[in-house]
This record gives C-alpha cells, structure tokens and sequence, in this order.
C-alpha cells in the first residue's frame, strides 16, 4: 500500500478519533524511555482527514510523543485515496504483527475488517491474511464484544470478567451493566461463582421488582464489602448467601425454624449440628468438641436428644 513518511505537527494528529484504535493497552510507560531517547523508530500510520490526520496504527507512539511536548513526529501517511477497507487492513497488520491480539482486540479487528469491507468474501480472506480466526463459532463469540463499553471490554483483558459472563452483561440495561461489572472487578471470583452470582442478581432484582444496580445498592449487600478485613472469598460466600435469601424468602423462614429448634434441645455447646447448605441436599453435618472420654460420655445423652427430635431431622 502507498504511504510516504514525513514530519507532522503532533497538533494536527485528531487522536480523538478512534476508528482504527485496535490496542486495549493505554499505558505507554514502557515505550516512553525508548523514545525520550532515540526517537519515534517506527512512525506511527495516518491518513489525511480534513485539515488534519486521523491515526490508522500507532496510538500509544503518538501519546509518548505528546506527554514529552514534542512538536512534531515522523509518521507514515497513507495516501488518501487508499480505501477504508484498505486503512483497516493496515491497522490490523500494524499491530498484529507486533504482539498477539488479545480476545478483545481480535473482536475490534473483525469488527473492523467486517465494517469496511465490500463483501463477506474480502473480510474472510483478509482476515485470515493476518491470522484472526475466522470460522462461524469463533467470529460468533468475539463480535459481541466489540460492542461492548470499553469498562466491560477491560475487564474482560483483566480477567476480572470472564468472557460468557461478559456476554451475558451485555444483555441488561446499560446502568445495570455497569453495577455488575464492578463488582464482579471488585470481588474477582472465579468462572462458576460468577455465573451463579450473576442468575441469583438478575432473577432476585425481577422478584423484588426493582433494577439491578438498585438491589446491588441495598444495605444487606452493600455491608458485605464494608469490612476491609474480611477476606474476598468470604465476602463472596456471604454475598451469596444473602442473595439466595433474598432470592428464597422460604429459605429464611427454614433457618430461624431449624435453630429455634435445636437450640430448644439445649444440648451441650460442644455439639454442632448444621443444615446442608440452603436446605438444598439431605446431608447435615454433627461435630463434637471433646477433651476426654468421660466428656464423650456425657455427650451421649444430647445425641438421643438430637436423633429423636424428628422436627430436626428427617426419618
């Protein structure tokens, strides 16, 4: 493709115009040193776009540039007859061959690919040319995210989000969205969590008729994370316990009626009995505390207590 490089005035580069944008990394710390010292070594790509330039390829080149307050830059001008479909190609194949794309910047590629090309035959075959997949299943899973806001797209190349969770966010309004991704960032939590978490959220902020960043806002939930020292995984534990209550008002009821229960058996603290979790199985758990054998002994007693109490447990 025909390009020139000459010299431009970084005030002329419009950066605000993210139409080829490919990259997700928006630090540029590690190319300023490089920079500062032996200059742009390879120029960033523009093409001309009313008075001045839209970037095709080298965003973060041109941000080291601007935060060192130089006036002008050497930059590779691609000649503006060259067609849309032609300036994505490019940038594609700028940043590609560089690095492997991420899952989000290969769904902007394809987006991008799709967007400017002229049939479905051109965007499959360019594709393919810089190595983005290409078959039904892949281009399935990735274009959604393209659409994407940028918060959501971020953390999804974190890992905070995973990506069927992500998808699945995309569904809702655009504040409930928003609520749920940050705290799914915030409590960091495994694949399976998220996707419990995620059912129990929307399918309690249906029964309790009320948006999702509203119930998130509740009190119950908002409580949760107030203590600092309290570590993640409990959080979370706890965050779902609160939700399957709210979710299963019955379940409230269950649990008072079972410790009421059992604490009018009055047997020795020692004993624990628990529920199986949510009353959701049939298998509950009995632990004892003892020092000696004498102690086991008198223990026996508040175990017949325990097996003869039906309104406890079941035949």
């Amino acid at each position: 493709m025909d390009y020139n490089v000459r010299h431009i005035r970084l005030s002329k580069i419009n950066t605000s115009d993210q139409t080829f944008r490919i990259t997700t990394n928006s630090d540029y710390s590690d190319l300023t040193p490089s920079i500062s010292q032996m200059g742009v070594l390879q120029p960033p790509m523009l093409v001309p776009k009313g008075e001045g330039f839209i970037v095709v390829s080298g965003f973060r080149r041109i941000s080291v540039c601007q935060s060192l307050s130089l006036v002008d830059i050497p930059a590779r001008i691609i000649n503006d007859h060259a067609s849309g479909f032609d300036q994505a190609q490019m940038a594609i194949a700028d940043n590609a061959f560089q690095r492997p794309l991420n899952t989000v910047e290969q769904s902007r590629a394809l987006a991008l690919i799709q967007r400017f090309a002229p049939d479905e035959t051109d965007w499959h075959a360019a594709a393919r040319l810089v190595g983005l997949p290409t078959s039904r299943k892949a281009v399935q899973r990735l274009l959604p995210i393209a659409d994407m806001p940028e918060s959501l797209q971020m953390a999804i190349v974190n890992g905070s989000i995973a990506l069927p969770v992500a998808i699945s966010i995309r569904t809702l309004h655009q504040d409930d969205g928003t609520a749920l991704s940050l705290l799914f960032q915030k409590i960091n939590t495994g694949l399976n969590n998220q996707r419990e978490l995620f059912e129990l959220i929307v399918e309690t902020a249906i029964i309790k008729e009320m948006s999702v960043s509203r119930l998130l806002e509740q009190q119950d939930i908002t409580s949760i994370f107030a203590d600092d020292n309290t570590p993640m995984p409990q959080q979370v534990q706890r965050l779902r316990q609160v939700l399957k209550l709210m979710r299963y008002p019955e379940l409230s009821k269950a649990e008072d009626a079972f410790h009421q229960a059992f604490k009018g058996l009055k047997v020795d603290p020692a004993i624990q009995l628990q529920p199986p979790r949510f009353f959701e199985g049939q298998t509950f758990r009995l632990s004892l505390s003892v020092r000696s054998r004498q102690q086991l002994k008198r223990l026996l007693a508040d175990l017949e207590k325990i097996a003869g109490a039906t309104q406890i447990l079941p035949e």
